[in-house]
């Protein structure tokens, strides 16, 4: 074999022998954190984990600009509009907010948005009307929701209020005697 084919040999196995270590390389490389992208061929599944980092000065941005947001959205809504839209626009403000707190509020996050999507799971059948919600729906649910504090709600405003100096609208609230009222006048009526 002269030189040259033997020099050909030698770079086609070296070529052949690179393409199928990246190819190893890229199966087995793992990106740790964020949201994770999957890309299938014929022979094999490659999955990629995105990265995304925030800082806590951008994120704190971030905060307020959705904090601001929120409330000129709720300052354009009529002052009789009920608590339905006003949770709607709520869920879906902690929703983006929770990967922008601190990291030690973010369980409490997570639980406003569930007293929010049971709010709403609650009320919205009912057109949050107490009365339908007594006589027709899971009144012992509604009432626990809106008679008592949401969970985890004051220490994520307080956060929202020392982070942005904005106040974040409480949840809607009927007093505890009050909805009894109610209800012992729509179950029990009184005797004529």
């Amino acid at each position: 074999m002269r030189w040259a084919e033997l020099r050909g040999l030698v770079a086609l196995v070296a070529v052949a022998g690179a393409i199928v270590f990246a190819w190893t390389a890229i199966e087995e490389r793992e990106v740790t954190s964020g949201a994770a992208t999957t890309s299938t061929t014929s022979t094999t599944t490659t999955t990629v984990v995105v990265t995304s980092t925030i800082t806590p000065a951008h994120a704190a941005d971030a905060l307020c600009a959705q904090t601001a947001a929120l409330s000129a959205e709720i300052g354009l809504l009529p002052s009789d509009v009920g608590p339905g839209p006003i949770a709607h626009i709520a869920l879906d403000y902690y929703t983006r907010i929770k990967r922008l707190v601190p990291p030690e509020i973010v369980p409490e996050t997570a639980a406003v948005i569930g007293f929010y999507e049971n709010f709403i799971a609650t009320g919205e059948p009912f057109d949050y009307n107490t009365v339908k919600i007594i006589l027709e729906g899971d009144k012992e649910k509604y009432q626990q929701l809106v008679t008592r504090p949401a969970p985890g709600l004051e220490s994520v405003r307080t956060v929202v209020v020392e982070t942005c100096g904005v106040e974040i609208p409480a949840q809607y609230r009927i007093s505890s005697l009050g909805f009894d009222d109610l209800e012992d006048e729509l179950l029990d009526p009184p005797d004529e």
